[in-house]
């Protein structure tokens, strides 16, 4: 049975072990390593303590390590089984069907899975509403909607809703969706334009290009000015990336079910209702250490016991809805993937940007994917094929267990669990960066694999000092050329490169890959529409990039900073956070309800900002509008809760308030809107106070970044469309 680092210890006392009622920890990784073996044999009807002891080898000795919801759900006795990480949902253009989605997504939500939609069947903003003659309010404010419904419950109790909005380029909103987190907002979507092959081929032509809805046109102007827009809006804030949407098509392989949409990380596309569950194989335990040779044996006997298990695990499954579960069973897909792609390569002595570098991570996925549908196909000999493989491409010549089996998935926790430095099919973050503490103040983090390598050059610490303040070995005499070739981290790496090594290993994989395209600070909008363009031209299914600085921490308002505290000076406005917890709360008042969402820090309890709606029945909408965004404004200003509330009190009392109190509706405590608004921020106030065990909510004048949930020691990294810890390796996407 392996064993954990203390990194990967943490990863999986905070997320995955067992907890008794009082939330303590009652399971160890062996245990956990047997439940999940248990569970998986279950599925089997012959040789279950054969397979039962195949399965706990590959995971106790940590060769394969599956997915966030197999640890966190499955075999434990207080929650349904629900192994899926990636689900796709519709929305269809009706009111029922729109709060009918946003339902089951919390209920995907709540068993731990990413949810992917296409929004394209959406109405545009101000159309004509035929049954109450009003207009549509339009994909953007339904994107709120859900975004703030996301904020509110987290991924299986351990991670936050996690999601992606697709909207296809010809549609007339498209512009606005663009360009809707450029000012903020939606911090729990991620955004993909759903572009078409005729798109590119106008784009290349210089041709103009029609917004359309429903057969009819709404808007044309040149495709390039499109573009533009998509390219500056990525500059600026991170999003939107690119979906091509005809290459999802041509890789279905049900094809008469559309796929349009993929999940929140953009590497497993699916058809509505489809849902699939990961794995990852560690391609680190498969390099020889003393030849840095492949151990092909052991990869391949690896990939076809994680096949097994992965698809034992759809059969012991509780998914959350029925039609879910429908979907899942009839095409079987698993998603088998790899972490430590860069570990493996620096233990070959392998540069990642190097051109036998991508040639060893292509043959790498080729054998993991010729295994794994040979394994399928065995699984099909003996258990059946998937449900619809007669209205497949495979059908009548290859019988298949699963329609699909590979993909590259984000591998943040995961790849702690299995002590690697590379993500999924990403490099190494850095030789070496700082890490800030709250006890001994900034501390000089070394990649161990580097300190590995070097420590028979007996480097002088001014060396290392410098290696550490400057987060690099390149350009240094002191580090041999080969070494520092091999240890480039992923800034050091050209974005070609980035998409060169995708579109090796996308030619091997039958869904998609996750993968982020890193650019310095200084990158433009041009060069971003290089790498999309470049992603197209190489057969990609999809890109993202992340440019340093496009997106800001989070926003902790009070307390105490991590280093040193940045005092707000007059007149200075935080900016809004970009990921918070929220809760919403109804408030009767003289005139109709309104509801009350109070987004919070959930780590320290803080509040960070309100939203104030009226109810269907009147209200004041201009007035609880302006309300909140003041207190917003006063809050991200420095100014304490407390002292927000006080002057919201001290108003005067409103008629309409007292008129109905008088003739006995029911309202809400306080004398009017703004009293009650400042009654129910104060409840919350207590309550948030004491569940954290501070007073973040009275101090004020300081703030810290965002910082992991896990470990609490080190700012989170963009890497594979996810924001990883590069300390213990959490993952939040």
């Amino acid at each position: 049975m392996g064993q954990l680092t203390p990194a990967g210890q943490k990863v999986f006392d905070a997320r995955y072990a067992a907890k008794d009622e009082k939330g303590r920890i009652c399971e160890t990784f062996t245990e956990a390593v047997r439940r999940l073996a248990h569970t998986a044999a279950g599925a089997e009807k012959d040789d279950q303590k054969i397979w039962e002891e195949k399965f706990s080898r590959v995971l106790g000795e940590l060769l394969f390590i599956p997915s966030t919801p197999i640890w966190a759900n499955m075999g434990k006795t207080d929650r349904p089984w629900q192994p899926g990480a990636c689900f796709v949902l519709e929305v269809e253009d009706t009111l029922e069907s729109m709060y009918n989605t946003l339902k089951d997504t919390a209920l995907v939500f709540k068993s731990g899975g990413g949810v992917g939609y296409n929004f394209s069947s959406i109405r545009p903003r101000g159309d004509l509403v035929a049954s109450t003659k009003g207009q549509a309010s339009g994909v953007v404010e339904l994107l709120r909607l859900y975004d703030a419904s996301a904020g509110m419950v987290k991924q299986g109790g351990v991670r936050r809703g996690a999601i992606i909005g697709i909207l296809d380029i010809d549609h007339p909103e498209v512009i606005d969706f663009i360009e809707a987190k450029k000012g903020g907002g939606l911090t729990n979507f991620n955004l993909s334009v759903g572009v078409t092959d005729r798109f590119m081929e106008a784009l290349d032509k210089d041709s103009s290009w029609q917004l359309s809805f429903k057969g009819e046109v709404r808007q044309e102007l040149p495709a390039c000015r499109l573009w533009q827009m998509i390219i500056e809006a990525a500059h600026s804030c991170g999003d939107p990336g690119v979906i091509f949407l005809d290459r999802l098509q041509e890789g279905n392989p049900v094809p008469g079910n559309r796929i349009n949409a993929t999940n929140p990380c953009g590497e497993q596309p699916l058809s509505v209702g489809e849902s699939c569950l990961l794995g990852s194989i560690n391609l680190d335990r498969m390099i020889s250490k003393e030849s840095g040779r492949l151990d092909e044996g052991l990869l391949v006997e690896t990939v076809t016991v994680a096949v097994r298990f992965l698809d034992n695990m759809i059969d012991v499954a509780d998914y959350p809805l029925p039609a879910i579960a429908a979907a899942t069973r009839a095409t079987r897909k698993i998603g088998l993937g790899f972490t430590g792609l860069a570990d493996a390569l620096i233990k070959a002595g392998l540069a990642y940007d190097s051109a036998e570098g991508r040639e060893m991570a292509g043959n790498i996925t080729k054998l993991i994917r010729r295994t794994a549908h040979a394994a399928s196909a065995q699984l099909a000999e003996e258990k059946g094929c998937f449900p619809l493989w007669d209205q497949s491409v495979f059908y009548p010549n290859a019988k298949r267990r699963n329609a699909a089996c590979i993909t590259i998935a984000p591998t943040g926790s995961v790849t702690t669990m299995a002590g690697c430095e590379g993500y999924g099919v990403e490099p190494i973050f850095a030789v070496a960066y700082t890490k800030s503490t709250n006890v001994a103040g900034e501390l000089a983090v070394f990649s161990p694999l580097f300190m590995a390598y070097i420590k028979d050059y007996n480097l002088p610490a001014e060396t290392l000092a410098a290696i550490a303040e400057k987060g690099s070995c390149q350009g240094m005499d002191e580090i041999p050329m080969g070494l520092a070739k091999i240890f480039k981290g992923a800034q050091e790496i050209t974005p070609a490169a980035h998409l060169l090594m995708q579109a090796v290993v996308q030619k091997h994989v039958d869904n998609a890959v996750s993968k982020t395209i890193n650019l310095p600070e200084g990158a433009t909008a041009e060069d971003i529409g290089t790498c999309y363009k470049t992603a197209f031209d190489l057969g990609l299914k999809g890109v993202t990039v992340f440019r340093d600085g496009s997106k800001k921490g989070t926003i902790t308002v009070g307390g105490e900073a991590v280093g040193p505290a940045k005092a707000l000076q007059r007149g200075e406005i935080l900016p809004r956070p970009i990921s918070a917890q929220g809760m919403t709360h109804r408030l009767d008042t003289g005139c109709g309800k309104i509801y009350l969402t109070i987004n919070y820090q959930p780590e320290s309890g803080k509040i960070l900002e309100t939203f104030i709606t009226t109810g269907s029945d009147g209200g004041c909408l201009v007035y609880t509008e302006a309300a909140s965004r003041l207190i917003s404004l006063a809050i991200r200003g420095g100014i304490s809760v407390e002292e927000i509330t006080e002057q919201l009190e001290g108003t005067h009392s409103c008629p309409s308030y007292m008129l109905a109190r008088g003739q006995g509706k029911k309202v809400s405590p306080g004398k009017s809107c703004a009293s009650a608004i400042a009654k129910k921020l104060n409840e919350v106030r207590e309550e948030l106070d004491r569940r954290c065990g501070g007073e973040g909510n009275h101090k004020k004048g300081a703030f810290r970044g965002d910082v992991c949930e896990v470990c609490g020691q080190a700012t989170l990294e963009r890497a594979e469309g996810c924001m990883v810890c590069k300390n213990c390796g959490a993952a939040r996407c």
